[in-house]
């Protein structure tokens, strides 16, 4: 549906390098990355507002490089929604329309349909002023989906929004993409959006596509410290070589996962990747669950969204995060105070090791 091939661009001293990504059919792409790495010019270079200097755009099958934005067949919508104060929520959503030449008879129709779809119709005369932020979204989705485009382009288009509208629209984006089987592209640095929306996830930094997938797959096999950690990972055990071929730890033997990682020319040694989710306090599984156990104590404790922060230090030095929800802690006689021995393990499954660099 939306292929971009070897896509380069130069605005000032910003450069999109070489982007190549293909998403099939009624897919939902989410590019991921930090603010100021180039996403919205990325969007705005699919939808035509930048010429680009090499690659080529292939839009439902045909080469667009060249088309202006009108032509596309491109629904965008911005974080600031962008609705012309002026019109009414029926004249915005009805404005693409009319500069199509539309017949009247059929617009009408078209934004009544959308608008019910989205749980708007009740608005259709009011004007943005009078609109709360969830209302505008909706609207500036009303305004995009109307055209029935062939992708569309989601430019962080929740986070301007407080959180409980935020998460509501969240579902109603996948409901959306669910029932309408439109093929999407939404840019955030939000994790969670990211990892809630996303059939395929990018991952983008200054300008470059550093890994794409799956989410699950991205997530379990980062290719870099880089991308690890725009994927929240906070942990990373210094691995080396031994003088046998297996890797040494600071904190330890550990069952380090099989990877073809170990084989590759590293001359700074590796990372083992430690997901918070797989540090386990006070282990209660198998042990052939875990790659390591050990005793580690609380250097830091923090109150974060109803769960207990902790930062654990080895006797080695090496420190590592993760968090408790109220569940977890009330099951655990545990008082939690900075300096108090727990009883710590790895959990096997998560673990991943990266080329140190």
């Amino acid at each position: 549906m939306l292929r971009l091939q070897d896509i380069r661009l130069t605005l000032g001293d910003f450069r999109l390098h070489n982007i190549s990504l293909h998403t099939k059919p009624g897919e939902y792409m989410v590019l991921l990355g930090p603010t100021g790495t180039g996403k919205t010019v990325l969007l705005e270079t699919i939808a035509g507002m930048h010429q680009i200097e090499n690659g080529r755009i292939f839009i439902h099958g045909k080469d667009a490089t060249c088309l202006p934005p009108e032509k596309r067949n491109l629904g965008v919508v911005y974080q600031d929604y962008a609705l012309f104060p002026h019109l009414t929520v029926r004249k915005n959503i009805a404005f693409g329309l009319e500069l199509r030449g539309e017949p009247r008879p059929k617009a009408k129709e078209a934004v009544e349909k959308v608008a019910n779809f989205l749980d708007i119709g009740q608005i259709l005369d009011r004007r943005p002023v009078n609109l709360s932020g969830g209302e505008r979204q909706r609207v500036a989705l009303a305004r995009a989906l109307v055209l029935e485009p062939y992708v569309l382009l989601l430019d962080e288009p929740l986070s301007a929004l407080d959180r409980s509208t935020r998460d509501r629209l969240r579902r109603e984006l996948k409901r959306i993409h669910k029932e309408l089987g439109v093929t999407i592209v939404h840019i955030t640095h939000d994790l969670t959006e990211a990892f809630f929306l996303a059939d395929h996830l990018a991952v983008m930094k200054d300008g470059n596509i550093l890994q794409e997938g799956r989410p699950q797959d991205v997530l379990k096999r980062p290719r870099n410290r880089v991308v690890a950690e725009l994927l929240g990972i906070e942990n990373f055990i210094p691995l080396t070589m031994g003088t046998t071929g297996g890797l040494l730890s600071p904190v330890g033997p550990i069952e380090i996962p099989p990877a073809p990682v170990y084989s590759m020319e590293s001359p700074k040694g590796f990372y083992l990747t430690v997901p918070g989710w797989c540090v386990e306090v006070f282990p209660q599984k198998g042990k052939n669950q875990y790659a390591w156990t050990g005793e580690m104590k609380i250097l830091a404790v923090n109150f974060m969204d109803g769960h207990l922060e902790l930062e654990l230090g080895h006797s080695s030095g090496q420190r590592l995060r993760t968090s408790l929800s109220k569940r977890e802690m009330e099951a655990l006689s545990v008082s939690f105070e900075i300096g108090e021995s727990l009883s710590v393990a790895l959990l096997r499954e998560g673990l991943h090791v990266i080329p140190r660099s």
